[in-house]
């Protein structure tokens, strides 16, 4: 067979094979960093290489649309510490006021405590409820942005895939 004979052949018989069997390409399982003539001719003649640039530029749209909506979480939570922070002295302040007023209103009730324990169990409640009142916000703040933190580091990671 001469070579002109095998062009003729490859141009009439394998070419179009090729470009038929192209249709049952599929995007995902075109990869143009697989050297595999057949594989690549046919992803080549399906279009399938173009409609898998275009399913990988709608999923890194949707990643960064994600990652722009964990920032803006973020720094919606920093700000919202930050203010905190800002507020924190002055909160500080009222509140070791509050704590000051609290322990003269124990002492002045330390003999009635002594003989009532109604009266010792509620002065403990609210001592327990003060322990509360100061660290209660702080801490759900915190650990919801440890929370979200630990979403954005779990879908970085893939857990989710």
């Amino acid at each position: 067979m001469t070579r002109s004979q095998a062009l003729w052949i490859a141009s009439r018989v394998v070419l179009p094979a090729l470009l038929a069997s192209g249709c049952a390409t599929t995007p995902g399982a075109c990869d143009p960093s697989k050297a595999d003539f057949f594989s690549n001719t046919s992803c080549l003649g399906s279009g399938a290489y173009r409609q898998r640039q275009l399913d990988l530029e709608s999923d890194l749209a949707a990643e960064q649309e994600r990652n722009r909506a964990f920032k803006a979480l973020l720094a919606d939570l920093e700000a919202e510490q930050a203010e905190v922070r800002s507020d924190l002295r002055a909160r500080e302040a009222a509140y070791a006021r509050a704590q000051a007023n609290w322990q003269r209103i124990k002492r002045s009730l330390a003999a009635e405590r002594s003989a009532n324990s109604a009266l010792a169990s509620r002065v403990k409640q609210i001592d327990q409820d003060f322990g509360r009142a100061e660290t209660g916000k702080r801490s759900e703040r915190d650990a919801l942005l440890n929370q979200v933190r630990l979403l954005e580091q779990e879908l970085d990671a893939g857990v989710y895939d």
